[in-house]
């Protein structure tokens, strides 16, 4: 394993305990301290909802990165062999990046909701801004890290370079296949 598969591992390994941990916790409290109020507001509900919604969202990723993404990046690191199968990384980053769009999207529905004067909303306060933030920059951090594996790193490049061969040359056959059955 080269060094930069070492400091990937890293980088994930502080996503899974460190931030990831640290956001559900905020998310978690944020929706009990809306619980907790004493207010009968019709807002009240809405934002437990967003919240919940973003709980389940967020779970969803964390699931998806742990489950397919992680293990994916690393194994494009460790291929060695021609004629192993490489996961489509460019699809399953692709699809990350659709889960968080939709992460931010409740945050900033969130942020909305908070413009206007409720009850005290500082955990609710907390945690938009440790999303906006905090989870932003890991991300971001994170495309720069793949973007620098990919041009810096000898065996990431080869084994990335294949999958996106196989799978623009396996899409370019498909996409043959049915024009030629529209066609007749």
């Amino acid at each position: 394993m080269c060094k930069h598969a070492d400091q990937t591992k890293r980088i994930i390994e502080h996503l899974m305990s460190e931030v990831y941990p640290g956001l559900m916790s905020k998310i978690k409290y944020a929706l009990y301290c809306v619980y907790q109020e004493s207010s009968n507001a019709p807002d009240k509900l809405v934002m437990i909802d967003l919240i919940g919604d973003l709980k389940n969202e967020f779970s969803s990723l964390i699931t998806y990165e742990k489950k397919l993404v992680f293990p994916s990046v690393l194994k494009v690191f460790l291929t060695k062999k021609e004629n192993e199968t490489l996961p489509n990384l460019v699809d399953l980053l692709q699809l990350t990046k659709s889960k968080e769009h939709k992460i931010m999207h409740h945050v900033k529905r969130l942020m909305n909701m908070l413009e206007k004067p409720m009850w005290n909303t500082t955990e609710q306060e907390i945690l938009v801004k440790a999303f906006v933030n905090e989870f932003m920059l890991e991300k971001q951090l994170w495309y720069q890290m793949i973007d620098d594996r990919i041009n810096t790193c000898g065996c990431f490049r080869r084994n990335y370079s294949e999958i996106e061969r196989l799978y623009s040359k396996h899409g370019e056959e498909s996409n043959g296949r049915h024009e030629g059955k529209i066609s007749k």
